[in-house]
C-alpha cells in the first residue's frame, strides 16, 4: 500500500508542471470590477503544455527500465550457471540501454516543451506538433 503511495506522489510531482494553474476566485469582500473586452477562459492543457506530460511519462518510463535493469544485474550475480548469469546481464544491458533512450526522449521532450513555453504564442503555434482542425 506503501508503495502505490508513493508511485501516484511521484507520478504527481512529474506530471504537476504541466497542468493549467487553477485561478483563485474572487473572495465575497472584494469589489467587482469592470471587464472591457471579453476573457478567454483556457480550457484544459494547451498543445505545448502536452510535451511536459509526454517528457514526465518517458521520465517515468526511463525510471521503471532503470530500477528493473538494477534488479536483473544483481540477479545475475546470484546465479551459480554462468550461462544463465550471461543470459541475465545481457537483459538487464538492454533493460538499461532502453531506460537510456527513454531518458534521452524525456529530456529532448522537456526541453522542446520549455522552447514552445518561453516563444512568443504566435511563434510557439508554428513551431507546435499539433494539429489544427
Amino acid at each position: 500500500m506503501h508503495s502505490v503511495r508513493s508511485r501516484l506522489l511521484a507520478a504527481f510531482l512529474v506530471l504537476a508542471p504541466g497542468l493549467p494553474a487553477l485561478a483563485a476566485e474572487p473572495s465575497a469582500s472584494a469589489a467587482p470590477t469592470a471587464v472591457d473586452a471579453p476573457t478567454q477562459v483556457s480550457s484544459g492543457l494547451h498543445g505545448h503544455r502536452y510535451a511536459f506530460v509526454g517528457g514526465g511519462v518517458l521520465l517515468l518510463g526511463g525510471i521503471g527500465f532503470g530500477y528493473f535493469a538494477q534488479g536483473e544485474a544483481a540477479r545475475a550475480r546470484t546465479l551459480a550457471s554462468a550461462s544463465e548469469s550471461s543470459a541475465a546481464l545481457g537483459r538487464a544491458r538492454a533493460q538499461a540501454a532502453t531506460a537510456n533512450v527513454l531518458y534521452g526522449l524525456a529530456g529532448a521532450t522537456l526541453l522542446y516543451g520549455l522552447v514552445l513555453e518561453l516563444l512568443p504564442e504566435p511563434a510557439a503555434e508554428k513551431a507546435s506538433l499539433t494539429f489544427h482542425f
